[in-house]
């Protein structure tokens, strides 16, 4: 049977099953006293229209259905709950200000004044002034157009103080209103600084541009991620780099009564639904020190990676990003004043870096002080120093008959001996 055939078939049904009813006032009926059919449901009236059913449906007119049994609050409630001012339908917006004579752990927010950014990547001529600090909340971690940004904070320095703004949806309808808002904070500053904003908080928010067809202000915005530079310099050793981990080894901070990352987004679907307020005036306070800790935790890695010997610094790290930036001094400097003993990977790199420097006599010591501890890569780095820049070939087989014997399966270490003796025996010009 066609689709077609079954589509007619289906209609020839229909209208039976409507002759029916008009016969009996019992749809699907053939006789009207027939007691065993169960009297029908009155249907909708015709004047209701379909928006009207749906608003019925769903218990209120922004399509959000209310599961709570409250009713809920309004705009102006909401706002005057969290201290701020409803800018637009659907949209809070919140300021404080901090001054920089603040503490957050053992960080004062007045050390950033004095912070050296260039250790960080930026140019000499930075200022804090051009510095802008973002942290969002979502309803989720995916990513993509599912995800909503529904807070938005932002800090940046102005004169003695940290400007904080934060920008809080009360519904889906405040999402322009808030993008077109935050657009005014984020185009000026020169600098964005985020913890892990260049994979989640910068891309999630250029996507929610783009759907509501407005130009977001990211194009060649330079961007300092903390989670990265957190994670070079101190990583090791931690069980994570979470920020509320690099706040309590760095910064000595630690939350009391902070609202669990993991339940932020159920919490603002609730609030949403006509859940309470308390909820969402916690979610912002976590938002709010996440803000605060980015500003904290700037000034703390902007002195572990510009003073050498910091005891929470893993100096080859932080010595591989100085000369990945063209500064080998300064590495030298870091693995030089190094907080604790260096392994064998960190003093081959110094080794490395004092005969890039042309200071063979510092990179001669470290390897004979490899050589002591038969670390077959000082070794090696010695034999090749005087094969080829001194020209001692004695001195170059005895170190290579000694990595043959730490080494006996390395055709490489064999090849260098056979080489050595060869060259020893051709007969001098």
């Amino acid at each position: 049977m066609t689709l077609a055939q079954r589509l007619a078939l289906l209609q020839g049904k229909n209208n039976n099953a409507r002759e029916g009813q008009d016969r009996t006032g019992k749809p699907g009926s053939d006789l009207a006293g027939d007691s065993s059919t169960p009297a029908s449901l009155p249907s909708e009236p015709a004047a209701v229209s379909l928006m009207e059913r749906l608003k019925r449906l769903h218990g209120s007119s922004d399509g959000s259905r209310n599961t709570s049994g409250r009713t809920k609050l309004s705009d102006i409630e909401v706002a005057r709950h969290l201290r701020g001012d409803v800018i637009a339908p659907g949209l809070i917006q919140v300021i404080q200000a901090i001054p920089l004579a603040s503490w957050h752990g053992r960080v004062a927010f007045s050390e950033l004044a004095c912070s050296p950014l260039a250790a960080l990547g930026l140019q000499d001529e930075a200022s804090i002034g051009g510095l802008l600090f973002l942290d969002t909340e979502t309803t989720g971690l995916a990513g993509g157009t599912g995800t909503l940004p529904f807070m938005v904070c932002l800090a940046r320095i102005q004169g003695e103080e940290i400007q904080l703004g934060q920008w809080i949806l009360t519904g889906f309808a405040g999402e322009a209103a808030l993008l077109e808002t935050v657009f005014t904070w984020i185009k000026p500053s020169a600098h964005l600084v985020s913890y892990n904003g260049k994979s989640f908080d910068v891309p999630l928010l250029i996507t929610r541009y783009r759907l509501v067809r407005q130009t977001h202000p990211f194009a060649d915005k330079p961007h300092i991620d903390l989670l990265h530079l957190t994670r070079r310099a101190c990583g090791h050793g931690w069980d994570d780099c979470r920020l509320q981990t690099a706040e309590q080894r760095l910064l000595g901070f630690r939350r009391e009564d902070d609202f669990p990352s993991h339940l932020i987004p159920q919490a603002w679907s609730e609030f949403v639904r006509g859940g309470a307020v308390q909820p969402l005036a916690a979610i912002a306070e976590h938002n709010r020190r996440d803000v605060l800790s980015l500003a904290a935790l700037l000034a703390m890695l902007a002195r572990i990676y510009a003073e050498p010997g910091h005891e929470a610094a893993h100096a080859l790290k932080v010595a591989e990003i100085h000369v990945r930036r063209g500064h080998a001094q300064h590495a030298i400097e870091h693995l030089t004043n190094s907080a604790g003993d260096l392994d064998e990977a960190a003093l081959l790199f110094l080794a490395k870096l004092h005969r890039m420097q042309r200071q063979d006599a510092q990179a001669l010591a470290i390897w004979h002080q490899l050589r002591q501890n038969n670390c077959v890569a000082g070794i090696e780095a010695l034999a090749k120093y005087h094969e080829h820049v001194t020209r001692d070939l004695g001195v170059a087989l005895e170190l290579a008959e000694k990595l043959l014997s730490l080494q006996p399966a390395r055709d490489l270490h064999a090849k260098r001996r056979d080489r050595l003796r060869q060259r020893l025996a051709r007969p001098k010009a």
